[in-house]
């Protein structure tokens, strides 16, 4: 008997519900509550869903567990370092920290998604909301509640495959076989490659685009390099860099024209949860698809948390990307040059391509 073919065995339907569920139901509970300041903790926290999403669920449980725990480390280190006055040096030194951490850690899990992207973005942004000790308490519940709320979510498949699975198997996209994994990554050469490559870039981006006197958000800068380069093992091109360039102008001009109409708070919901499901739908496919559909999502939620002009929002989302974009593609060709001295690919530029 043929298994009849289902667009969820190659488009990733599940995992995409599940991101945009947890990250939305929180977000639209602080709506309900009259707490939208705090938008961008609950966004953070549903990140978590993402790590691990085709993984069995022995597996997923220790991914996610992990990647939770690590954008709430990194969330009250950007909360810690806002309430010392988030002076730069302490910015830029707990970035590395940061940078650091993640990748070890995204790299010893094997992970999809490798990039640090979430944590630093969970870093930098943490680090600029103006917050009082007072906030601290509430704060921290709802950075614990909403990161445990995403990894119910992400294993929320488990009960639903155990109950469906066996009546219509061919409904469900197959997940992937059990990852070897262990801590002897740590001690190559190539995953350091990766965080130096990481370290040098974000701080190069971060420092030029805090220079600039006429531009906001230089932490966009840094979000552009760690979201262009390559994860340990994966090819460093200037595809992605391109990608990320036109995804961003496309998205950043659909989230001005939403912003510009002045959105309630609960139509930001509907555009955090759309814009999270489209983005998983299309992350493996196409970025810049996929960031037609992030970047409204990030502006809007930010808008939500901090409410600022769309117009200067645009401007600054616009020109910091383009300036990560480049330091990215700087650090491709000061790659590949060491390389081609040494007769050996760097650990962020060997064999395996990115999309």
């Amino acid at each position: 008997m043929t298994t009849p073919a289902h667009s969820t065995r190659t488009i990733n339907l599940e995992g995409a519900a599940r991101a945009a569920i947890a990250g939305g139901a929180p977000l639209a509970l602080l709506i309900a509550l009259g707490m939208p300041g705090y938008a961008a903790f609950a966004m953070f926290a549903g990140f978590t869903a993402i790590f691990g999403a085709t993984e069995p669920y022995r597996q997923r449980a220790v991914t996610t567990g992990v990647a939770g725990a690590l954008q709430t480390l990194c969330m009250f280190a950007g909360i810690g370092v806002a309430l010392l006055g988030s002076p730069l040096w302490l910015q830029a030194t707990g970035l590395v920290v940061v940078l650091v951490v993640a990748v070890c850690t995204l790299s010893t899990l094997r992970t999809i998604p490798a990039q640090p992207i979430f944590p630093v973005f969970a870093f930098v942004v943490s680090a600029l909301l103006p917050l009082r000790p007072a906030d601290v308490p509430l704060v921290a519940t709802i950075i614990v509640c909403s990161v445990v709320w995403a990894w119910l979510v992400a294993m929320s498949g488990f009960v639903i495959r155990h109950v469906w699975h066996p009546r219509a198997p061919h409904r469900f996209r197959p997940l992937a076989p059990l990852k070897e994994r262990g801590f002897g990554i740590l001690r190559t050469a190539a995953l350091w490659e990766t965080v130096a490559l990481n370290v040098v870039g974000s701080l190069v981006a971060g420092a030029v685009a805090s220079t600039i006197p006429w531009l906001g958000h230089p932490y966009w800068a840094v979000i552009a390099v760690v979201s262009t380069l390559p994860a340990l093992r994966q090819r460093h091109t200037v595809i992605r860099a391109f990608q990320r360039f036109i995804g961003t102008i496309g998205g950043t001009v659909i989230a001005v024209g939403i912003l510009l109409l002045e959105p309630s708070a609960w139509w930001i919901v509907v555009i955090a949860v759309v814009g999270q499901f489209f983005a998983e739908i299309f992350v493996a496919r196409n970025y810049a698809v996929c960031l037609l559909f992030l970047t409204p999502l990030a502006l809007a939620v930010s808008w939500l948390s901090l409410p600022e002009a769309p117009e200067l929002l645009a401007l600054d989302r616009v020109a910091q990307t383009t300036l990560g974009a480049l330091v990215s593609v700087g650090l491709l060709f000061v790659g590949r040059a060491i390389e081609r001295r040494r007769g050996r690919a760097l650990g962020a530029t060997s064999a395996i391509r990115t999309v």
